[in-house]
């Protein structure tokens, strides 16, 4: 019998209009499946907004993600990725801690702060996001 758990259920939705809400999120996806929850996630810099919408079962998140990949949500062609990769999501990961850190400059990479936080204990991941270049 396969765990369910090892299955992700959370997506990752990007490439938001500015005036999208949880609400409007959480109405369009759970025409697909029931979801759990929906963070929003607005960064004060020139970043699109994006969020993380879990869903109870895989085969939603499954299905949401290839239905509203694409798709426009108020004339914005939005991102939708699994958070995490499945590889990941079976790791027990109760015990780590999230840290956000905004406002780098351009130059800072994914190595930088790794090194920044080394001294305060084990790294299971960084993740630097909206790092393309704008032009």
């Amino acid at each position: 019998v396969m765990d369910d758990e090892s299955y992700p259920k959370t997506l990752y939705v990007g490439n938001l209009s500015r005036d999208v809400t949880e609400i409007l999120i959480l109405q369009l996806f759970t025409q697909i499946g029931p979801c759990k929850s929906c963070k929003m996630i607005t960064e004060h810099t020139s970043n699109d907004p994006y969020c993380f919408v879990e869903f109870f079962e895989h085969r939603d998140a499954a299905a949401a993600l290839a239905a509203m990949n694409g798709r426009k949500i108020l004339g914005k062609e939005v991102k939708v990725n699994w958070a995490t990769t499945p590889s990941s999501q079976k790791k027990d990961t109760s015990n780590h801690f999230h840290v956000f850190v905004g406002d780098l400059s351009p130059e800072i990479t994914t190595e930088d702060v790794k090194a920044a936080f080394a001294p305060f204990g084990k790294i299971s991941n960084a993740h630097r996001i909206g790092q393309e270049l704008e032009g």
